[in-house]
């Protein structure tokens, strides 16, 4: 028989508030509070993965919505169509500046989908070239990542800005390689025939595909020619700092 107050009320840890009783939520004693319990795959699982957790948890990212994926997907498609037709209009500028025999002066006349007439030199056209084909290689990658990620219904929306922001990735890390290897391996040459726009061309569509691989090759090679023998960072820590939080630093 339960206890009761003089009121008449069930007495505390007693009735349907005891310790037996099960939360409001349907979770039992057996189980913590808030700890998931599902062991399926999550990538296999199609709940959204907004809706997961705990209550009061930090919601994971949710999926981009139908008409975000459809604007994107769009937007790849006008990038590719773009970067080709410029390509295809700028080659035989290129290939007019950079020929062998031809004036260092010489320029070139250039109108990208009737968009003005832009007088190139050599110089300026291989940079465009460089450009155009390292966004062709960004393309690559960002499309064949997205066609992926939407073909497995796993196309997040805290990603977008890697999408927009993946062809300028590849064009400023392409221009930088493309600059290094003028500068070192074609620094004796002279006259505009040294230039070959295949092999540049080339190279910027792979720094643009392989932007990652690209960079750590860049690393890579700045940590071989700019090694130190001290360990710089720990240098120019702050020495009363340091000591304070029990390392003694050096003097």
């Amino acid at each position: 028989m339960s206890a009761a107050n003089d009121d008449g009320r069930p007495a505390a840890g007693t009735g349907e508030s005891g310790s037996d009783a099960g939360n409001e939520d349907g979770r039992g004693s057996g189980t913590p509070s808030g700890e998931h319990t599902d062991d399926r795959d999550p990538g296999t699982d199609d709940r959204d993965p907004g809706t997961d957790g705990a209550p009061g948890a930090a919601a994971p990212d949710r999926r981009l919505s139908t008409a975000s994926t459809a604007l994107l997907g769009l937007f790849l498609l006008a990038d590719v169509v773009f970067v080709c037709g410029a390509l295809v209009t700028l080659w035989p500028v290129v290939l007019a500046t950079v020929e062998p025999g031809a004036e260092p002066t010489a320029t070139a006349r250039w109108s990208p989908f009737g968009l003005g007439d832009w007088s190139l030199t050599a110089d300026t056209a291989m940079l465009l070239a460089v450009v155009v084909c390292s966004a062709l290689g960004s393309f690559v990658h960002a499309a064949t990542s997205f066609a992926t990620y939407v073909g497995n219904r796993r196309l997040y929306a805290s990603w977008l800005w890697w999408y927009l922001l993946r062809a300028g990735i590849g064009v400023a890390l392409a221009l930088l390689v493309y600059l290094l290897l003028r500068g070192g391996l074609f620094a004796g040459s002279s006259g505009t025939g040294a230039t070959n726009p295949y092999g540049f061309s080339g190279i910027a569509g792979l720094c643009g595909l392989f932007s990652k691989q690209a960079t750590d090759k860049l690393r890579e090679i700045c940590d071989t020619l700019l090694s130190t023998t001290g360990d710089g960072d720990r240098d120019r820590r702050d020495g009363l700092a340091a000591a304070r939080n029990g390392d003694p630093g050096t003097p």
